[in-house]
């Protein structure tokens, strides 16, 4: 019986520290889910992907634009797209938005500490005969890269 009583003191203990641990937060990760971030608003870069393909990009109040630089595509792109961004570490970000018009979801993750760019992109999502879809899992090197102050 004393045994049965000191076991249920001891779960009660530990499901009380173990619950009041979970409640608690750092800085790092207090983030407001639903809440788009743009914390690379000012920031101007230009990337090349490792298939010779290049971007030049821009982040500006909450939106983003590209045009490709060099590549099959070289002369198109898209601007005021409203992206979302966090943080995942020093100088490093999740990015992503979608391109309505294009039927186009992207997933970027810039490392601008390692000068790297990972992207995971979902084209023509709509799979319309003149624009079937594909997906793109791509790294590149970032070459220029102008920061907010």
């Amino acid at each position: 019986m004393n045994t049965k009583i000191i076991a249920f003191i001891c779960i009660v203990c530990f499901s009380l520290g173990t619950s009041f641990a979970q409640t608690t937060t750092s800085e790092a990760d207090s983030f407001q889910f639903g809440n788009p971030e743009h914390f690379l608003d000012g920031y101007i870069l230009n990337f090349q992907y490792q298939n010779g393909t290049a971007i030049h990009m821009e982040f500006y109040n909450g939106k983003a634009k590209y045009e490709w630089v060099s590549g099959s595509a070289k002369g198109r792109g898209n601007a005021d797209i409203p992206y979302r961004s966090l943080k995942l570490g020093s100088d490093m970000y999740l990015v992503n938005w979608h391109e309505k018009g294009l039927s186009d979801y992207l997933t970027i993750v810039f490392d601008f500490d390692k000068m790297l760019i990972h992207s995971s992109i979902i084209i023509g999502y709509k799979n319309k005969a003149e624009r079937p879809t594909k997906t793109v899992f791509l790294t590149g090197f970032i070459d220029h890269l102008d920061r907010k102050d």
